[in-house]
């Protein structure tokens, strides 16, 4: 019967501690590796090292487009009918960069697509390219433009054009009226919702006819901002800057002349034929800081051959002189 196992035996315990440990290995010796050498060649051909990183000089292009227009409201077409327009533009640019010279860049002119429209170009604005767009009037012009070293605006082309448009920056209504031997006329202009921005410098006048004694002319509404030039025949209102789709009432009455009294006695005179002789044209003028009336649309990018890193900014403005005969 073999003995009972004594875990206090140091001979037993180190018997147990030999068997369970594994025996030592020999020492390895440590293995050189050589790395093999690569015969690396630069990745641009016949250089040693790349290329510097070309940093573009900038730029900074602003366009300014002002357009003179006189138009005047087709008769009979209705509150939201045909205007024909009569326009002067002309386009101002002036340019920075952050070198010592100004580079050139390009200018891409789009003429409206409904009218014919002429372009005289200075000396500093080179047509490249122009091509007419098949099946409409409408043009796409590309132009070098070569900029003095100036602070002041430089003028870059003029365009004129005749055009047609519903869409005009003022809503117009007028209507004489008669009671008696009175006759009103009343107008109200109201903002186009359309309009980027406010309209500026708005006066309204109205030439009073011979069928009418100017002795007897009252303004009935907007007499604050109303007054009227006995020499001219002509009431004129000074409204102003008119709101972003706000609009304005203004109205004048007198007594209709001796001669158109003594014609309304005869019974074979025709409404229509009185209306003929009370003519009050009504003459609007404004202007605008952020809008233009007509679609010639230009824009400014970096000239491929001077290469420049620019960025351009666009104004728009435009004085306009609207005539609205009267309804009655």
């Amino acid at each position: 019967m073999s003995e009972a196992f004594d875990p206090w035996n140091v001979a037993d315990a180190d018997d147990l501690f030999t068997a369970s440990v594994a025996p030592k290995s020999a020492p390895v010796a440590p293995v050189k590796t050589r790395i093999p050498s690569f015969n690396i060649k630069p990745q641009y051909a016949g250089q040693d090292r790349a290329p510097p990183i070309v940093v573009l000089p900038k730029m900074d292009v602003k366009l300014r487009m002002h357009e003179e227009v006189t138009s005047k409201a087709v008769p009979g077409m209705g509150e939201d009918g045909t205007v024909e327009l009569f326009v002067e533009g002309k386009v101002m640019a002036q340019a920075e960069s952050s070198i010592n010279r100004i580079p050139p860049f390009s200018l891409q002119i789009t003429s409206p697509p409904s009218s014919e429209c002429d372009i005289m170009y200075q000396n500093l604005c080179k047509v490249q390219t122009e091509r007419k767009i098949q099946g409409s009037k409408q043009r796409s012009i590309k132009c070098k433009v070569d900029l003095p070293q100036s602070k002041d605006e430089s003028e870059v082309l003029r365009y004129s054009m005749t055009a047609e448009t519903k869409n005009m920056p003022l809503l117009v209504q007028s209507k004489a009226t008669l009671r008696g031997n009175i006759c009103r006329v009343g107008i109200q202009i109201r903002s186009n919702l359309s309009n980027q921005g406010d309209i500026n410098d708005l006066s309204i006048s109205i030439p009073i006819p011979n069928t009418m004694q100017k002795s007897t002319v009252k303004i009935t509404r907007g007499a604050d901002t109303g007054s009227w030039d006995d020499c001219k025949r002509m009431v004129t209102w000074k409204i102003g800057t008119l709101a972003h789709g706000q609009s304005v009432l203004v109205s004048v009455e007198a007594e209709i002349s001796h001669t158109m009294a003594q014609l309304l006695a005869d019974d074979d005179l025709s409404s229509t034929k009185f209306n003929e002789k009370i003519q009050c044209p009504v003459l609007v003028r404004c202007s605008s800081s952020s809008d233009a009336l007509t679609d010639f649309a230009i824009s400014a990018s970096p000239w491929m051959e001077d290469p420049t890193n620019l960025s351009s900014q666009q104004d728009q403005s435009y004085r306009l002189l609207h005539r609205v005969p009267t309804r009655k």
